[in-house]
């Protein structure tokens, strides 16, 4: 499917909305639930049972997936159809994942059904590809000149993404794990944003009108 140059620059600039949309609908849901706070687990408000699952999980996680999917066609564009392109496929699947499986009642650790048990697993696949990406385009830009000045900020931010990653639970512990997840989603977010300004400056690029020198007038 062929996208016109100035459609991608939209759609590029998509990119640096998943982790934003699903932080503010989180606060939206959050707060109309009595006794929610930011330590608890995002997924709770679609958790098995409760009231307005449906609707977070279609407006949440479904609106998330939906947003990584029309972001591939600028990340195919200017990377072909290679890792960056596959890991944001991944963060489609494992978001859109984790609305169809709902989490048992109160998110626990250890799940006690199937459908939680599924939750899980995309769950942390996506915690895992928010840190895998950034790493992942760090090797990617540093063979690109017109990218090459985004690739130490990207070792950086995979860096630190994989190290919360694991010591995280240990240091903020299970009953901190929406704390956990928010710390998790704003770095990989930011890192986004930036890697989305960029792939949009150079859809722009691609797509201006090539300059013409004008020819001298002869006497």
């Amino acid at each position: 499917m062929s996208i016109s140059p100035q459609y991608r620059w939209a759609l590029a600039l998509l990119g640096a909305l998943p982790i934003v949309w699903i932080l503010t609908v989180s606060a939206v849901f959050g707060a109309q639930r009595p006794g929610y706070d930011a330590t608890h687990a995002i997924s709770e408000l679609g958790q098995q049972g409760s009231a307005n699952a449906v609707a977070w999980n279609v407006l949440g996680f479904g609106g998330v997936a939906l947003l990584y999917a029309v972001y591939t066609f600028p990340i195919a564009a200017e990377f072909g159809r290679k890792w960056l392109f596959a890991l944001v496929i991944l963060q489609m699947i494992t978001t859109a994942g984790s609305g169809v499986f709902s989490c048992d009642p109160g998110c626990p650790p250890v799940m006690s059904t199937p459908q939680g048990w599924l939750h899980t697993v995309f769950g942390i696949s996506y915690f895992l590809v928010l840190g895998v990406l950034p790493l992942v385009a760090w090797r990617v830009f540093r063979q690109r000149a017109e990218w090459r000045s985004l690739a130490s900020i990207s070792l950086i931010a995979g860096l630190l993404l994989i190290a919360f990653l694991f010591i995280g639970p240990i240091v903020l512990g299970a009953e901190r794990i929406g704390i956990y997840q928010r710390t998790m989603l704003i770095v990989g977010g930011a890192w986004a944003a930036l890697f989305a300004q960029r792939l949009a400056r150079r859809v722009r690029q691609h797509s201006a009108p090539p300059r013409t020198v004008p020819t001298a007038v002869r006497l």
